[in-house]
């Protein structure tokens, strides 16, 4: 697939698309009209819709509307057998069973219903949770919201296992931590601030085994950015999401294997037994169906998507370099292709980012303006603060040209050398 093509499938509307050489569009949505000459690179964070899926979507968003719940008439049933249908393709992909894919509105859902739901079985006997110490905040933060508010009424603590300054797991501590009491483990495959593989996985998985305990993984971004998930480690439970492999948002998924014991997870919204009765709501049929076209796209296109990634972030990393001084995480262990977190000394993200108006890129979801907190990940790898908040993660995507993340790194290296020379002048 070429450049071109890949543009084609994320164009939009003649009517709302000003089209130039580079692809770098002035993009009018009625009242919200992006900057001029926008350069987008934070699909990490998220992605387009694929016109391909969106093709999928449409007539279950304009004609065959129905409650798949619902099978006492023909269009429920039409609907119900669609989203089976979604499932059973979704499933193969993943080699699981259809009754094995529980649909969420996104992995943050996925995430806290896991967690929540385990904590909250009332046959539970365990009490540990453990988490990578590079988790996503939804892991983190619902860990700790868990033993602030339930502590008094559920027999729960937390623990964290360290990594060390390459963003991976120390073995000898998760030895430690991971025992008979541990209820579950939750390790990213893909970290998606930095793109770091977690390589310790299988041992994880390994000490998991041994305490019969419940091996949990984010894989949002391993599967967006890689040809499996887990790194084909034999997980208990994951996560997966829609809208970083250019399906629709408001849905995603939470892959719970049937095992023995048998993983049991206490609803979290109740009221009409809908998925296995983990996770009640009338299912969204549209963004169902296109999850799983999305889902087949991004795995039969894997190796040319990493591919595209892998240009682009050559291109950014040649192009920055030719200009300032830059430094990259991740240079000395596995990492994704597409997904840099980088930084300038002496210039803090914040300010870089606010004046480099047309690059759409991240600072870390953990910073706070006006406030010295840098990112949680940089902070576990033992990066000091000064540099956690000079930090900023670029990511790219199928849309990304070569000529355009050239000129989001000319910008970037252009504008951090004028503040560097601006501070130094007020200094």
């Amino acid at each position: 697939m070429t450049k071109n093509n890949f543009i084609e499938n994320f164009m939009l509307p003649s009517n709302l698309m000003n089209s130039s050489k580079d692809h770098i569009r002035n993009i009018d949505f009625r009242e919200i009209t992006l900057p001029k000459n926008t350069i987008y690179i934070d699909f990490a964070s998220s992605t387009p819709l694929d016109t391909r899926v969106f093709q999928e979507m449409i007539p279950w968003m304009l004609g065959y509307f129905a409650n798949a719940s619902n099978r006492s008439h023909p269009m429920g049933k039409i609907t119900e057998y669609a989203i089976t249908q979604a499932r059973i393709s979704i499933a193969k992909i993943f080699n699981v069973s259809q009754n094995e894919v529980i649909f969420t509105s996104s992995a943050t859902e996925s995430n806290n219903l896991l967690l929540r739901g385990l904590v909250e079985d009332p046959l539970r006997k365990r009490k540990k949770i453990v988490y990578c110490a590079t988790e996503h905040s939804s892991i983190i933060v619902t860990a700790k919201k868990i033993l602030d508010h339930y502590s008094k009424v559920f027999d729960i603590e937390i623990k964290s296992i360290p990594v060390d300054m390459n963003g991976q797991i120390i073995m000898d501590e998760a030895e430690k931590i991971i025992d008979k009491n541990t209820l579950c483990v939750c390790i990213m495959d893909v970290n998606n601030e930095t793109g770091i593989i977690q390589t310790q996985l299988q041992k994880i998985k390994v000490l998991c085994q041994k305490a019969e305990t419940i091996l949990h993984v984010d894989a949002a971004q391993g599967f967006a950015r890689s040809t499996c998930i887990a790194c084909d480690v034999d997980y208990d439970t994951a996560t997966i999401s829609s809208s970083k492999i250019y399906g629709p948002k408001g849905i995603a998924a939470l892959i719970v294997k049937k095992r023995r014991p048998f993983i049991r997870i206490e609803a979290q919204l109740t009221g009409g037994g809908h998925e296995f009765n983990i996770r009640s709501s009338s299912l969204n049929n549209a963004a169902i169906i296109g999850f799983a076209k999305a889902c087949s796209l991004q795995k039969k296109e894997a190796q040319m998507r990493i591919m595209h990634y892998k240009k682009m972030e050559e291109a950014f990393c040649d192009e920055i370099q030719q200009h300032i001084l830059a430094h990259f995480f991740g240079n000395n262990t596995e990492k994704v292709p597409g997904i840099i977190t980088l930084y300038f000394s002496g210039v803090n993200a914040s300010n870089l980012l606010e004046k480099s108006k047309i690059v759409c890129a991240s600072i870390s979801s953990e910073y706070k303006t006006l406030q010295e907190i840098g990112s949680h990940v940089l902070d576990a790898m033992g990066v000091a603060l000064e540099h956690s908040l000079s930090s900023f993660r670029v990511s790219f995507g199928l849309t990304n040209s070569e000529d355009e993340v050239r000129e989001a790194a000319r910008i970037l290296a252009k504008t951090a050398i004028k503040l560097k020379r601006d501070s130094v002048i007020l200094t």
